[in-house]
């Protein structure tokens, strides 16, 4: 064995210690394979998000389904710059800021032409998150960049309960630039 010196050496180890150097070896071999099939950096370090709606979206959701049954297409988080973009007439350093603004936020819900999927309204619903000070200025930006744009939005508070006809009578007043209550009847 003068070509293998190493497994020339082992008949002369403690036969105490093969088991665990066998064992030990094992192991670091075991752990060497699970980091090449699962430890190493993915090129798309990405994992499923939490769902698209909070418990409370969803109990307004459904209602909302009901109150626009087939007069809208019913959409739901929209980014803002995909309803909203900013004037051909601006420029620069100055469009970039302005689109920067839109870029990242959305909207709850969004009713868009059916036919041809323009959207038409807004909806925002407000939980106790929008009495914060920043979710305040965040929401009157939104509120007056769509009111520039011109295009309707309804502020709905959270609530345990909603009527679909209400709802569905607050959109189309949003949709004629009136306010109406959205309170359960």
């Amino acid at each position: 064995m003068k070509n293998f010196p190493l497994l020339d050496q082992l008949h002369r180890l403690d036969p105490a210690l093969i088991q665990p150097v066998i064992v030990i070896g094992g192991c670091l071999l075991a752990a060497l394979f699970l980091w090449l099939v699962f430890g190493r950096p993915s090129p798309y370090p990405y994992t499923a998000a939490k769902p698209l709606l909070s418990a409370a979206e969803r109990l307004f959701y459904s209602v909302l389904q009901q109150a626009v049954d087939e007069e809208f297409a019913l959409f739901t988080k929209v980014r803002l710059a995909d309803i909203i973009c900013v004037r051909d007439n601006v420029h620069g350093k100055r469009r970039s800021a302005a689109f920067n603004r839109i870029k990242s936020k959305h909207a709850d819900f969004v009713l868009c032409d059916p036919d041809n999927f323009k959207v038409l309204c807004v909806i925002e619903l407000d939980d106790r998150s929008h009495r914060e000070h920043a979710r305040r200025q965040r929401d009157a930006f939104v509120d007056a960049a769509l009111d520039a744009a011109e295009v309707p939005i309804l502020h709905v508070p959270a609530r345990r309960s909603y009527s679909a006809l209400a709802i569905r009578e607050a959109i189309h007043a949003a949709m004629r630039g009136e306010q109406i209550s959205t309170r359960p009847s």
